[in-house]
């Protein structure tokens, strides 16, 4: 380990192609892209949890129910509020929808509830459905020229108005 601060700092020289391919894609990616990224993971993270405790392994909290939580937090915090009452409303209900997710994930942990894990799942895929729309509507706006181009966002949150 290197003890040495400047050390900590220092980018990683030896990325893997896939992993090149990812930082491309999360430094070129609109938020709702980055949105639509941490969802399909999230969804991929709550099917192993759950078949990690339907096969009696790591049972409880766990790397990937930790992972799950931090990713449900996640998106959580990225829900910035709105312009119109309306969509203030709504995200106020979105945010909810996250607060009950984390919720329901932490008792699933005490008897770890594989079938809780797949409740969360499928609320989760029908997020992420709802950001794949989302996601070809802003690319189906682009100028064929510009749609290889990054998406530059001031907004970091849950916007209504894309």
């Amino acid at each position: 380990m290197n003890s040495s601060p400047e050390g900590n700092f220092r980018p990683q020289a030896s990325l893997s192609s896939g992993d090149q391919y990812l930082d491309a894609a999360i430094r070129m990616a609109s938020p709702a892209k980055l949105r639509l990224m941490l969802l399909e993971r999230s969804v991929e993270v709550a099917r192993m949890l759950a078949a990690k405790w339907r096969a009696g392994e790591t049972m409880g909290s766990n790397e990937y129910s930790i992972q799950l939580l931090d990713m449900i937090n996640e998106l959580l915090g990225g829900i910035s509020g709105g312009k119109s009452e309306s969509e203030k409303k709504l995200c106020l209900q979105v945010a909810d929808l996250y607060v009950f997710l984390a919720k329901h994930l932490v008792i699933a942990e005490q008897h770890s509830d594989a079938g809780a894990i797949d409740e969360i799942r499928l609320v989760l895929e029908t997020e992420t459905e709802t950001w794949r729309a989302v996601v070809a509507q802003e690319v189906s706006k682009l100028p064929a020229q510009s749609a290889a181009s990054p998406v530059v966002s001031t907004s970091g949150g849950l916007n209504f108005s894309a």
